[in-house]
């Protein structure tokens, strides 16, 4: 959903509450000719959660920690994202345990996974959106297409979703 194509519809995922990551490539990074696009890309991505979650919590998350090597890489990382966010982007929550602006972690070797995950957690309970009501109607559909995708690979939002909408009394 990153790639350039997507760009014109990603607005129509991105909700006004909501803990938002923001995943790149740390390798890009530290190599200094891949390291203008990759900024580009997350510059981006950040302009867009700004835009349309201004309230949002944004934690930036760097992959392939295995690759990039030791603190020093990090936090030559960490110093090009904060000159280039400085103030602008104030949602973006810190690495406090490790001083960085950003959660370096890797899938492969599962390095810094439970960190995320534990940060994730607290942003969300900090979140009050999640204690808003939501109707039981809107739960039975989500009940109702949780169920329907057991049996259909694909559901339209023409005429399943509206149709599953309809029985649950959602118009």
């Amino acid at each position: 959903g990153g790639q350039q194509v997507f760009y014109a519809m990603h607005h129509i995922f991105l909700t006004k509450s909501g803990i938002y990551i923001l995943v790149f490539d740390m390798r890009e990074f530290i190599e200094p000719s891949k390291r203008n696009e990759a900024v580009r890309f997350l510059l981006f991505w950040l302009r867009s959660v700004k835009m349309h979650a201004p309230t949002s919590s944004i934690v930036l998350t760097g992959t392939f920690l295995s690759d990039v090597g030791g603190r020093e890489n990090l936090t030559v990382i960490d110093n090009v994202l904060r000159e280039l966010f400085k103030s602008s982007f104030s949602k973006i929550v810190p690495n406090i345990d490790e001083g960085l602006i950003y959660f370096p972690i890797d899938n492969k070797e599962g390095l810094g996974i439970d960190k995320l995950r534990c940060i994730v957690e607290e942003k969300a309970r900090d979140d009050d959106s999640v204690f808003e009501n939501v109707s039981v109607r809107w739960m039975a559909l989500l009940d109702s297409v949780y169920s329907e995708r057991n049996n259909n690979s694909y559901l339209t939002l023409s005429d399943d979703i509206q149709n599953l909408g309809l029985k649950v009394g959602i118009e």
